[in-house]
């Protein structure tokens, strides 16, 4: 794996040439990791040059943009040019929902160079009975500072609907301290949650008769996407996005 860096107006184009495997993924990480601290105007990763992206390598571009390197004042992030079948890989890990594919540097640079503000924070919470209820105090009080409630007045009771699902979650499944985090990325508001626990959930079919085990199932349902994955410094995040 090869990477060249070059700067274009105040903007970092990290080009990367080879296949994103096992061999190469660390190397991937640390360098964009680098590249983020050093809080350029923004971070374009060209994989024009990418001939191979392993799908269990693909997590990479994720576990960077939610790095600490990365957060408030945030530096702009993206992918471009990438070859059919590494867009394919990409597309079907559905990494779009969350990191915008650009055609091209250009394209990406203007995207991201004129993105609106990013805004962030967090709740960090005990697992007690009244979590679920602070949790949903936090987001309408959030997301009504953000005015995400013009023009659409479902979207802060679609949102504090679903924080609730998943702090329940981990209230019920985990049972340590938890991290609410509201992200405003774009016309995206992401919703996670980090708790110690590191047993990853999956979805299960609804049963209206059940007296629980909905919760993932109505996440599925509601929001544009959503995912779980481990944390680097333990436990898992539950996350989910809601389009704007």
């Amino acid at each position: 794996m090869e990477i060249h860096h070059s700067t274009r107006d105040g903007c970092l184009v990290v080009a990367l040439t080879g296949s994103i495997d096992l061999f190469s993924v660390s190397v991937i990480q640390r360098t964009l990791r680098k590249d983020l601290a050093d809080q350029p105007d923004a971070l374009i990763c060209d994989l024009s040059g990418v001939d191979r992206l392993d799908p269990v390598c693909a997590t990479v571009f994720a576990t960077v943009i939610n790095h600490p390197s990365s957060r408030w004042p945030t530096t702009g992030f993206a992918l471009c040019s990438a070859q059919p079948p590494v867009a394919e890989v990409l597309n079907r890990l559905r990494v779009p929902d969350f990191l915008q594919l650009y055609h091209g540097v250009e394209e990406a640079l203007e995207a991201v160079c004129a993105r609106p503000p990013y805004l962030r924070d967090e709740l960090l919470v005990a697992p007690t009975l009244s979590t679920p209820a602070a949790a949903r105090a936090f987001v309408q009080q959030v997301c009504h500072s953000w005015e995400l409630d013009s023009p659409d007045a479902t979207l802060i009771d679609r949102a504090v609907l679903l924080a609730h699902e998943l702090v329940t979650n981990a209230v019920i499944h985990a049972n340590t301290d938890l991290v609410l985090r509201l992200e405003l990325r774009g016309d995206r508001l992401n919703i996670a949650v980090h708790d110690g626990s590191p047993r990853l959930l999956r979805a299960v079919a609804s049963d209206p008769h059940a007296p629980g085990g909905r919760g993932l199932w109505l996440v599925e349902q509601l929001a544009h996407a959503w995912g779980v994955s481990r944390h680097p410094d333990g436990g898992k995040v539950v996350w989910c996005t809601l389009q704007l």
